[in-house]
């Protein structure tokens, strides 16, 4: 099988309600954050973008990540989910892609960050797929912190 071919698209207004019926499984429900508390997130912090990701015309999952360097020098994604119904084929891993794409021509991006709960499994070997490795680092809650540098995976200088 072959990746999907998925976009990063702005939530707008016109897509905002689409975005928050999106839903990942019962089980997965405690693991990340709904998407309405990442849009409002979003408005409070002027550096995080919200994407919907999508295949085709249809918006399958949502991505926050930061627009330009947070204030500890690294670029964050700091949401990530694919609906319930769209998980398993390929669209986390192809939107991670994207993402990595589109900073690794920003010369102040060196590194990309992202977090997740001590046992979300199956984000840990999802951002290990696309290149990400362990920090040994936790975020103040406890959360796993994992990186992705460009000098590392071939991007650098």
């Amino acid at each position: 099988m072959g990746s999907p071919s998925i976009t990063l698209q702005r939530i707008t207004r016109e897509n905002e309600l689409a975005c928050i019926a999106l839903k990942p499984r019962e089980d997965q429900l405690s693991l990340v954050a709904t998407n309405a508390d990442s849009l409002v997130h979003a408005v409070k912090e002027v550096t995080s973008i919200p994407h919907g990701i999508y295949a085709d015309d249809l918006m399958v999952g949502f991505v926050l990540f930061d627009n330009e360097v947070y204030s500890d020098g690294y670029y964050w994604i700091l949401r990530l989910m694919i609906d319930e119904k769209y998980q398993g084929q390929g669209y986390g891993r192809n939107a991670i892609k994207q993402l990595i794409n589109q900073l690794k021509d920003r010369t102040d991006c060196r590194q990309i960050r992202v977090s997740h709960v001590p046992h979300n499994s199956v984000a840990n070997r999802l951002y290990k797929r696309c290149g990400f490795q362990e920090t040994s680092e936790f975020e103040d809650n406890g959360d796993i912190i994992l990186s992705y540098s460009f000098e590392v995976n071939g991007h650098g200088d």
